[in-house]
């Protein structure tokens, strides 16, 4: 299994190997860059000439002899230029045919430092991948040597993210790192859920921040009951008058990742208007772990592939 990182040609692609480089050392894995030349080959309908897929494939391989230079020592790496008919096509064909654990992408061009910006292969690739995918903050950096310090579940109150806190808290309990609950409510988020005004806002803050606790408690049972468990468990709720405010609320370590459930991202038309975990994404000021639906049954069921890892 292999931890890849798509690396873009003509980009940043820094902040991608940092993580990715952090995931490898943390769950004792392979580094696998990967860069995708989706120029259409064979040729179709429009030409594409030999001399300009040469130039393609130049530039990828000069953007994968960049970041491979970011790799330290101490990491297994390999490297790749892959055709497909798309960079999210095309990274996902290699995930599959690698049994990637993770897939490891950079933010887009145009985001704001240390936060998480999405672009059209991120976006696509949070609604097709059938395997967990790490967004790197823009600007992401690690010390020499740094393996996470805590894994971080976002908990939205609903069953399906409850069960998916258990699926994390066993790969906590494998890294070898300490586990964290984290619930963000901000103060939109609460009042528009009530359904009163902003009289009465503070103490419906305090409830709702009480009702969390309490169903995490029931959580934090069942976690002392699985098999392998993280070497710590804590529960924070984030509040605040806004997304940014409630996430910055809550404690954040270096390097931390925090993993999210892609049910709450909805389609790609919800996406542009924005949802609560869209809202996560865009303020987290970690890096977040996206689990898509079509593997979230593996981590409820404590299902996981070689290595005790899902």
């Amino acid at each position: 299994m292999s931890i890849v990182v798509g690396v873009a040609p003509g980009q940043d692609n820094r902040a991608a190997v940092e993580l990715g480089v952090v995931l490898a050392r943390s769950y004792s894995q392979q580094l696998l860059l990967v860069s995708i030349n989706s120029a259409p080959w064979p040729p179709g309908r429009i030409s594409v000439d030999a001399e300009y897929q040469a130039f393609v494939r130049r530039a990828a391989r000069v953007a994968l002899d960049e970041a491979l230079s970011l790799v330290p020592a101490d990491t297994v790496v390999d490297s790749l230029v892959h055709d497909a008919g798309s960079s999210r096509r095309g990274l996902l064909e290699v995930c599959e045919r690698v049994d990637a654990l993770r897939l490891v992408v950079g933010p887009a061009g145009d985001g704001r430092p240390g936060r998480i910006s999405l672009g059209s292969v991120s976006s696509g690739l949070l609604h097709s991948a059938e395997l967990p995918v790490a967004l790197a903050p823009a600007g992401f950096r690690a010390e020499a040597g740094a393996r996470l310090t805590r894994i971080t579940a976002a908990y939205s109150g609903s069953s399906t993210s409850a069960n998916l806190i258990l699926g994390a808290a066993i790969v906590a309990a494998e890294a070898g790192t300490r586990f964290r609950i984290a619930s963000f409510a901000p103060q939109s988020r609460v009042l528009s859920a009530a359904g009163i005004g902003l009289d009465v806002e503070a103490n419906l803050i305090a409830e709702w921040k009480e009702t969390i606790r309490h169903d995490t408690d029931e959580i934090l049972r069942e976690i002392e009951q699985l098999p392998a468990r993280p070497e710590a468990t804590e529960v924070e709720v984030g509040t605040g008058p806004s997304w940014e405010a409630a996430l910055a609320d809550v404690s954040w370590e270096d390097p931390e990742v925090m993993m999210l459930g892609s049910s709450g991202l909805g389609a790609l038309k919800r996406v542009a208007l924005g949802s609560h975990a869209v809202k996560i994404v865009q303020h987290s000021p970690v890096p977040i772990v996206v689990i898509p639906r079509r593997v979230k049954a593996d981590y409820t069921a404590g299902v996981f592939g070689p290595g005790g890892r899902p």
